[in-house]
């Protein structure tokens, strides 16, 4: 373990005790499925018929087809056990990995979902149910511990940072560009954050990635922060006039996330002095 427990924030201590109760879920849930997985239609179809108003699960059969899934979902079950050991151990360093849980369990939703739709039997309704509240609390819980001690984490940072790079680029309007004040901007930036409540920090979090994924959602190959510089100020400028009033309030939030951190350094720097100088003597004459 590279990182104590005293060392780690709130969140990060509320999902570290999540991917212990995760954990401990597979490995109980690993050998009951093994044992009694075919005895879950049985017990479905044994509700009462004030709670089960849709048609009756088929029985498992006992096939060697049968024996297959449910050894893979075993498999299945014990890597997702062993992936939640390893991030409750370090979270800082293997907290990432929650990735993968999150991929299976939003294609199993998915599918489970159209399983639902498809047949109305009330065991898929009750997979979509237990797989979708599994994704929802753990994609929530990593979300607030994913900064550290930090109000924006490696991901935000390197948004905002194009973003920055985006609205103020070298050789532009100001010697001095983003890029060359990049790590002070985005820490007082951080500090802009501290000062405001949960949730504006959570939302302008989630800002800056629905910002970095909209070209993903545009069917552009890749995201905002690995666009071209030129690609990027032209997305930008297109969501400055986006007809869909959010789309250009989140556009304004995250220009002022840029622009009060960059004009406002504690010593000024040369490249904006010099513009500001030149501004001084052009009133006075």
């Amino acid at each position: 373990m590279t990182s104590s427990p005293s060392e780690l924030s709130l969140a990060e201590k509320r999902f570290r005790l999540w991917m212990w109760v995760s954990f401990g879920m597979y490995m109980l849930g690993l050998p009951l499925f093994l044992l009694l997985g075919r005895q879950v239609a049985a017990f479905l179809n044994g509700l009462p018929r004030s709670l089960a108003q849709l048609p009756p699960w088929p029985a498992a059969g006992m096939g060697m087809e049968v024996y297959f899934w449910q050894v893979l979902g075993v498999s299945l079950m014990g890597v997702l056990g062993i992936l939640c050991l390893y991030i409750a151990l370090d979270v800082r360093r293997y907290g990432h990995m929650i990735n993968a849980l999150l991929c299976a369990k939003f294609v199993s939703v998915v599918c489970y979902a159209a399983l639902f739709l498809g047949s109305g039997n009330l065991a898929y309704c009750v997979a979509v149910l237990t797989d979708g509240s599994i994704f929802a609390l753990s994609w929530g819980l990593w979300f607030l511990a994913s900064p550290g001690n930090s109000l924006l984490d490696p991901w935000e940072r390197r948004v905002l940072t194009s973003a920055g790079e985006t609205l103020l680029p070298q050789g532009g309007a100001f010697p001095t560009g983003y890029t060359d004040v990049a790590e002070r901007c985005v820490e007082d930036a951080g500090r802009f954050l501290g000062a405001q409540s949960p949730m504006d920090i959570a939302v302008t979090r989630l800002m800056l990635r629905a910002l970095d994924l909209m070209p993903l959602c545009l069917l552009r190959l890749r995201p905002f922060h690995k666009m071209p510089l030129t690609e990027r100020v032209a997305f930008f400028e297109r969501l400055e006039r986006a007809r869909f009033g959010p789309v250009r309030l989140m556009t304004a939030a995250i220009k002022l996330y840029v622009l009060i951190p960059f004009f406002n350094p504690p010593v000024l720097e040369e490249g904006i002095q010099g513009s500001e100088s030149s501004c001084s003597v052009e009133k006075t004459g």
